[in-house]
């Protein structure tokens, strides 16, 4: 007889909350939504090679889904392969294709991202703990607008990360030498830099258009970066332009302002 569990893992908690679904009755839409998470999720675990320290799991119901991300416990995996600044870091690029669906679909969401203690028993889809009532907090009461916000611990341990990988790679390139004594080193976006930005308000959130933003094309969601980003401006201005609705129409400005900043970075790329 197998023995109960009686303690926490550790875990890294994206949750997800589609928005403007409470009105939703449509069957095919919430088929869409619930469709994407598990292909991508699909996707990513055909990458999920044998030597990876890490595991994914995802739970959907309704419009939500819990996304967990936490190390492996086979012996073979030593515990200084088990970074967790590389786990998060891993997590949040590897689930932006996720969110780039959604919005190549026109489908708006706000989340939180949390780390800590948790139990998953993937068995029976039960889950629970302190980072999973953490990460709903951060989306449901906290985010507001249609974005993703991450919790400082994990998003401070993030940059530290790009920052290190950043440095080693400028003191194998002459090129970058003389950023060393300014103390910068030019953007990097392969190394996951731009992926978690600060928002207005001071909050670190989830840069889910990171890839567009540096002209990284994602498979076949678009064929053209600066295209991707337009249309998503241009739809947000039909909405604006549509609805009468407060709260509707604001999630729609914010989005379209943060839109509209990305676009510009991306423009301003072709200048240089």
């Amino acid at each position: 007889m197998s023995s109960e569990p009686n303690s926490f893992s550790k875990y890294l908690v994206i949750f997800v909350d589609i928005l403007g679904s409470k009105n939703r009755n449509d069957f095919q839409k919430t088929y869409q939504i619930n469709k994407i998470f598990h292909e991508e999720l699909e996707k990513n675990r055909k990458n999920d090679m044998s030597h990876t320290v890490y595991f994914r799991r995802i739970y959907t119901f309704s419009d939500c889904a819990y996304i967990f991300y936490g190390f492996k416990d086979e012996e073979t995996i030593s515990e200084e392969r088990k970074k967790v600044d590389q786990l998060f870091k891993v997590a949040l690029c590897n689930c932006e294709p996720i969110f780039l669906r959604f919005i190549k679909e026109k489908i708006l969401f706000r989340g939180g991202v949390s780390y800590g203690d948790a139990y998953v028993d993937s068995c029976r889809s039960m889950f629970f703990g302190d980072a999973v009532n953490k990460a709903y907090k951060l989306e449901s009461e906290i985010a507001i607008h249609p974005r993703i916000l991450i919790d400082d611990t994990i998003a401070t341990a993030v940059l530290e990360n790009i920052t290190l990988v950043k440095y080693k790679i400028a003191a194998q390139n002459p090129e970058y030498i003389p950023y060393f004594g300014a103390g910068m080193i030019p953007k990097m976006p392969e190394t996951g830099d731009g992926i978690i930005e600060k928002d207005i308000d001071g909050k670190y959130i989830f840069n889910y258009l990171h890839f567009p933003e540096n002209n990284m094309l994602v498979q076949d969601y678009y064929s053209s970066c600066e295209e991707f980003i337009k249309e998503l401006i241009d739809y947000c201005s039909e909405q604006i332009d549509e609805n009468t609705q407060y709260k509707i129409i604001d999630k729609y400005y914010y989005l379209q302002r943060f839109s509209q900043a990305k676009l510009d970075n991306l423009l301003s790329q072709y200048e240089i």
